[in-house]
C-alpha cells in the first residue's frame, strides 16, 4: 500500500470527490437509479521528500552554497548589491572528480571602470549536507 502522506489535490478534484462520496452517506433508496455518474481523473504528484544529507551535490545546491558564500564575501560590503537568480540553463560545471565550479554574479549598475558585474567564483566537493568549499575568488568583469 502506498502512503498519501505529502500528496495534495487540487481544490476540483477534492470537491468532485466530496461530491461522490456524499450519495453514499445517506444511502440510497431501494431500486433507485442516481442521477448523475461523476467520473474522477487525475495525476496527483507526491511531494518529494527531503533530500538525505549524504547525498552528492547537485547543480542546484552546489550553486545554493556559492551563493551563501558570495552573499557574505562580497554583498554585506555592497547593500545595493542584487544577486543574480540561479538559472537552469546556465547550471555550475561539475568537473570530472565530481567537484563543482560556480559563478555567482552580481550586476553593476551603473558599471564602473570598464566593469559591468562582479562574479563570486567556487570551487566546491561535498555532500548537500556538508558542501566543503575548496576555493574562491572574486572577479571583476
Amino acid at each position: 500500500m502506498k502512503s498519501l502522506r505529502g500528496m495534495t489535490l487540487s481544490a476540483g478534484v477534492a470537491a468532485a470527490l466530496l461530491l461522490a462520496l456524499s450519495g453514499c452517506a445517506g444511502g440510497a433508496a431501494v431500486g433507485t437509479t442516481p442521477a448523475t455518474t461523476v467520473t474522477v481523473t487525475s495525476t496527483v504528484t507526491a511531494t518529494p521528500s527531503p533530500a538525505s544529507g549524504d547525498e552528492p551535490l547537485d547543480a542546484l545546491s552546489a550553486w545554493t552554497a556559492c551563493a551563501v558564500l558570495a552573499q557574505e564575501v562580497y554583498a554585506k560590503d555592497e547593500p545595493t548589491a542584487k544577486q543574480m537568480p540561479y538559472d537552469p540553463a546556465h547550471p555550475p560545471t561539475q568537473n570530472a572528480d565530481g567537484s563543482w565550479q560556480v559563478t555567482i554574479g552580481f550586476p553593476i549598475v551603473p558599471p564602473v571602470q570598464g566593469a559591468g558585474s562582479v562574479i563570486v567564483i567556487c570551487h566546491l566537493a561535498g555532500t548537500k549536507g556538508e558542501p566543503k568549499l575548496l576555493e574562491w575568488a572574486t572577479k571583476d568583469v
